[in-house]
């Protein structure tokens, strides 16, 4: 029996390269605040944090998401952003 459905694709890498993203800002805003002591650097570094864990949770669900389809999730487990939607905002 074949499925009209294709299979989840993993993307995860894109999670990687937010999170990726998300260590370099907090690094090179951090250093800034430090060189310069300007307390708004720091707060916006620690600002960032937010991005970091937003992107940790997509990582997170997008493993979820490209699982493939099983007797409990008949059409997969993509409604699992959802979720990771919910947390960033």
């Amino acid at each position: 029996m074949s499925s009209r459905y294709s299979p989840p694709k993993d993307l995860s890498h894109y999670a990687w390269l937010s999170i990726g993203a998300a260590l370099a800002t907090i690094a090179l805003k951090g250093a800034a605040a430090w060189l310069t002591g300007s307390v708004g650097l720091l707060s916006d570094a620690a600002e960032s944090v937010v991005n970091l864990i937003a992107a940790v949770v997509a990582l997170i669900v997008l493993k979820i998401a490209a699982k493939p389809a099983d007797a409990d999730h008949q059409f997969g487990h993509s409604k699992a952003e959802y979720f990771s939607a919910v947390v960033e905002g």
